[in-house]
């Protein structure tokens, strides 16, 4: 008879002291690679040697770019079947008004029932679960029905292609297929949605895919004593405008279409027109269009984030730049988005440069064995909470796995008010200790019942 395993039984005092020692090491990412300190990213692959011995003792263990660690837990039985990926990223942003603080942002303090530190929300905490799971369950006598891979990028932060990006060319490689990916992404938002009565466990289906475009105007150049009627600023703020006042045409994709049913009978007053929001969407886009989270949901956007123009307070610039970040939404593409500002913009000259272009997300299916789980887990451990399918407006890592597994569910089994959730990459990042249990408890309970519960 199998041996009953209690997915709650881990130590959490453990996890705790774990989570606080990753957070010391400071592991932050920039854009220019040479700017890291990768002695602290040794220091923390150390850390997780050392501090988890039973996965490094069972689990084949494999560094991919020097830095971006896989390990594979193999399976005595689960021959043919395509294993499980479960993802997560130890890099973090850099601290800015550190003196803000209430703890230092690399203390990894433990005070009034948090963690507190730079990563405690993103996403070491995820790293540390995915872990503490699997140690647990290794010493517990555990063994899965089918393998797991656990893969934690070093540079998720500033694009993944060095981290991810490797470890998902390497399966493919290898022609390692997945049967699903787990990562960072959604969570239980208590508070965070107006006029939702119930908690919500979203669970990220996609992601908008990314592009940075700079535009370009030239101009006259000169003393400023005598400008023309339009210089090249003049010029670039009226592009700028017309494109914030004229947004890209909205429209209505699965994920989005799907959260609004799904969320419908816990809205009061709304639950009709939510029930019927495919036929009355040409009637709610306008309203939805006025709240920056339901607008990124049924559009493409278009952020102006960094200017250039001038050298000298009197004098003319002959060409002025603005650079832009453009999140897609399916159905669309970076061309059609440049051809939506040069058609908001008639009888202007400017030209477009295309500096990054993201990967493209897939939609994953919400009707799949792997998502039902997830579902019924989080209605075992949160029963007053509404589960839904969420399109992310921002990156993960997960979008590099694109071509080695189809069903990609970004889900962290921790309850955020919009106080916590707003130290994400903020001033007094913190993990509360009742979510980092939280976490180990649903990375328990999915491996334990993924098989013995598939149909």
């Amino acid at each position: 008879m199998e041996k009953l395993i209690d997915p709650k039984g881990f130590n959490i005092d453990q996890a705790v002291e774990h989570l606080s020692q990753a957070i010391q090491i400071n592991t932050v990412s920039y854009p220019d690679y040479s700017a890291i300190d990768f002695a602290r990213y040794e220091e923390f692959l150390h850390f997780l040697e050392a501090a988890y011995t039973a996965v490094n003792r069972v689990c084949q263990r494999q560094l991919i770019n020097g830095y971006c660690p896989f390990y594979l837990w193999k399976s005595e039985s689960g021959q043919g079947k395509k294993p499980i990926l479960l993802i997560g990223h130890y890099d973090v942003v850099p601290v800015e008004a550190e003196n803000e603080w209430e703890e230092p942002p690399f203390s990894g303090t433990v005070k009034d029932n948090f963690i507190w530190g730079r990563g405690a929300l993103d996403n070491k905490q995820q790293v540390i679960s995915v872990m503490e799971a699997a140690e647990y369950l290794i010493n517990s006598g555990f063994n899965p029905d089918r393998d797991i891979y656990m893969v934690f990028g070093f540079d998720e932060e500033v694009g993944g292609e060095r981290g991810a990006a490797q470890a998902a060319r390497y399966f493919k490689e290898q022609g390692i297929e997945f049967e699903c990916t787990i990562d960072e992404g959604g969570c239980i938002a208590d508070g965070i949605m107006q006029g939702l009565v119930v908690p919500a466990a979203l669970i990220g289906i996609a992601e908008k895919s990314w592009a940075n475009i700079k535009i370009t105007v030239s101009g006259q150049g000169g003393h400023a004593s005598m400008p023309p009627q339009h210089t090249a600023i003049g010029k670039l703020a009226q592009i700028i405008a017309n494109v914030e006042n004229n947004p890209m045409p909205a429209h209505l994709i699965m994920p989005v279409r799907e959260m609004f049913k799904k969320m419908a009978p816990y809205m009061p007053g709304k639950k009709l027109i939510f029930q019927n929001i495919e036929r009355l969407f040409p009637l709610l886009s306008s309203t939805l269009s006025k709240t920056p989270t339901t607008n990124a949901m049924i559009r493409s956007t278009i952020a102006f984030t960094m200017t250039e123009g001038g050298e000298a307070a009197n004098v003319l610039p002959q060409k002025a730049s603005v650079v832009a970040n453009l999140r897609i939404l399916h159905g669309d593409n970076i061309d059609q988005v440049i051809d939506h500002i040069k058609k908001v913009n008639p009888g202007i000259e400017f030209e477009v440069e295309k500096l990054l272009v993201g990967d493209i997300s897939g939609i994953s299916p919400i009707d799949a064995h792997p998502y039902q789980l997830i579902e019924q887990i989080i209605g075992e451990m949160y029963p007053q909470t509404v589960v839904l399918p969420y399109l992310m407006a921002g990156g993960t890592d997960s979008r590099k796995y694109a071509q080695v597994c189809d069903k990609i569910y970004r889900f962290s089994a921790m309850v955020l008010d919009p106080k916590e959730y707003s130290g994400i990459h903020s001033t007094n990042e913190r993990i509360s200790i009742d979510n980092l249990s939280s976490i180990i408890e649903f990375y328990c309970r999915f491996l334990l019942a993924y098989d013995r519960k598939a149909q």
